[in-house]
């Protein structure tokens, strides 16, 4: 049995928005990220997780991902900030299947009402089973303590069937969602029980894909 330490060097294909440049990348074959214009692609919104991540220069992500989007894992610590993984499509920008994940406030907000339209369309039957396109379709100027930085508007503009490429699964390891223990259930209060009084004694004192 191998020892579960250490990382195994290889770093999933991405893409990524910068908030503060108002600009997209993918990682290049090459290792590097590559600016490109703004995308049309597939977003699995069905498997989306969310959780606590911290993005450090030069350092691999890191996630303690919640157990479901209604129970929310507890903070890890200093740094770390409120976000979303989810895997995004497209052989055009993307080049295929890649991840995408941010705890950007602008994006994350950006994604919170993208995710209430998915809600609100994917319930009617003509787009059951299938996928959203979603178009980047220009961005927002938004002024924080930070500075300037943009909220990318989103945009569903079609569902799709789910291609073969784009797996029906969820985006994050295993090993980075806390397992922390579920609240204890209470447990029933017994029935009191009669005592017969004892004698008397001394009284005591009481005591929450063309497009893409």
């Amino acid at each position: 049995m191998g020892l579960n330490i250490g990382g195994s060097g290889i770093i999933k294909p991405y893409v990524k928005y910068n908030a503060k440049a108002d600009k997209w990348f993918v990682r290049s074959p090459e290792g590097g990220d590559q600016e490109i214009a703004r995308p049309t692609f597939l977003l699995d919104l069905k498997n989306i997780r969310t959780g606590w991540l911290r993005f450090r220069e030069g350092q691999a992500p890191e996630r303690v991902i919640d157990p479901s989007l209604d129970r929310s894992a507890p903070s890890p610590g200093e740094d770390f900030k409120r976000g979303f993984v989810v895997t995004a499509f497209s052989p055009k920008f993307f080049g295929g299947a890649v991840e995408f994940s941010s705890a950007s406030i602008h994006l994350s907000n950006s994604l919170r009402e993208l995710y209430g339209v998915f809600e609100e369309q994917g319930a009617k039957s003509e787009n059951r089973g299938k996928v959203p396109v979603v178009a980047c379709t220009g961005s927002e100027p938004m002024k924080d303590k930070y500075g300037t930085n943009y909220r990318p508007q989103l945009e569903i503009v079609k569902w799709v069937d789910r291609p073969a490429e784009l797996a029906d699964d969820s985006p994050v390891d295993d090993a980075d969602v806390w397992k922390g223990a579920a609240p204890a259930a209470s447990k029933p209060a017994q029935p009191a029980q009669h005592v017969a009084p004892p004698a008397p004694k001394p009284a005591a004192d009481p005591l929450t894909e063309p497009l893409f």
